[in-house]
């Protein structure tokens, strides 16, 4: 797999989302958001996302002239109506507005309805890590993408939850979840790839395993014409009604508060939900020392005798940030067949392809 600059991605990202008609200031809120994920490891959210936001702004689906709002203030909360446009821009709205409160009441809530795809889960709560915050978010999905424990069909979205937590003089503990397997867009990954799935991660109607990444793919950007769907995680055998009940809790968090569509509501431009939490550790009072607690118990469980030598026990959050380490100075892998995709696609809107090989 070829590896590019980081410079020519972001800027790819930006003139990729420029030509698809996003004002400047949201094209750039966006950029960040893409390239950071790129950056840390998350291929399946970044620039690769650039031929599925295309295809939704042609067929009218995703609002690239979206005028994002706030349309709600009560106490600790803020609700904001997305325009069904990219939810990048809304969701910085949205945690920064948490965090503005919770450093007012030690909590705060944003709330988003109305929205489409915000990228990575991730990049928000380190958002609100890294200003002294716990931060949560989840966010529901519209396609019917995960088969509920025991179903035949899909109905349940990927969604995804994310939590960081800061830690004294080091990057912060977080998490970046799908609650099915894996997220959607990784099979994207594999797809473009021509690698097969690796793993129990799509079955058919049938419960059978299905391992072809372009045929899960094709299914999941059209679940109305197939029967194959994502298993929440833990799977057919190790505790899949987990992931289904979590799956459960992000809906209502994100859809039923903000009064965003049901799971499976595919008709017209996308409504979907976002929650995003912050709460401050000092509104605790002076009896705990939160960063210094999460300092000690990451060195803690990265101390801890490795069943393999060369395996070391990772925290949370490690991989990601050793990715930013490894791919800032040597650049971004990208499969050929998505870097084809991402030619046509920005070449389609009228921008210049400017990838670079690092």
């Amino acid at each position: 797999m070829r590896r590019y600059t980081p410079q020519s991605v972001k800027e790819q990202i930006f003139t990729g989302l420029k030509a698809f008609g996003l004002a400047e200031d949201q094209a750039q809120v966006c950029t960040e958001i893409m390239f950071a994920t790129d950056l840390s490891g998350v291929d399946s959210h970044g620039i690769s996302m650039l031929p599925l936001y295309w295809q939704e702004i042609s067929d009218g689906t995703l609002n690239e002239k979206a005028e994002q709002r706030l349309v709600h203030q009560f106490g600790a909360v803020s609700v904001f109506n997305a325009d069904h446009g990219f939810g990048h821009p809304v969701s910085v709205r949205a945690m920064d507005a948490a965090i503005e409160a919770a450093e007012k009441f030690g909590v705060g809530i944003g709330s988003v309805r109305n929205a489409n795809h915000f990228g990575a889960a991730g990049q928000y709560v380190l958002r609100a890590a890294r200003r002294g915050m716990v931060g949560i978010a989840t966010c529901s999905t519209r396609s019917a993408m995960q088969k509920p424990t025991g179903a035949k069909h899909a109905l349940m979205g990927t969604n995804p939850i994310a939590f960081a937590h800061p830690v004294k003089d080091e990057e912060p503990i977080f998490v970046d979840m799908a609650t099915t397997v894996v997220p959607g867009n990784k099979v994207k990954v594999y797809a473009y790839a021509d690698e097969p799935l690796a793993g129990e991660w799509a079955t058919d109607g049938n419960g059978e395993v299905v391992t072809d990444g372009m045929e899960v793919y094709n299914a999941l950007l059209s679940p109305e014409s197939s029967d194959i769907g994502l298993l929440p995680v833990g799977g057919n055998s190790a505790g899949g009604h987990k992931g289904y009940a979590l799956a459960t809790m992000v809906q209502l968090l994100s859809a039923a508060l903000s009064g965003s569509d049901q799971p499976g509501d595919v008709a017209g431009r996308q409504s979907i939900g976002y929650f995003f939490l912050a709460i401050d550790p000092r509104a605790f009072g002076e009896g705990a020392d939160a960063e210094e607690y999460a300092r000690v118990l990451r060195d803690t469980l990265r101390g801890m005798e490795p069943v393999d030598p060369d395996e070391p026990v990772q925290v949370a959050g490690d991989p990601e940030h050793r990715s930013v380490e490894d791919r800032s100075v040597n650049g971004i892998p990208i499969s050929d067949g998505m870097v084809q995709a991402i030619r046509e696609t920005v070449e389609d809107a009228g921008a210049e392809f400017i990838l670079t090989e690092a």
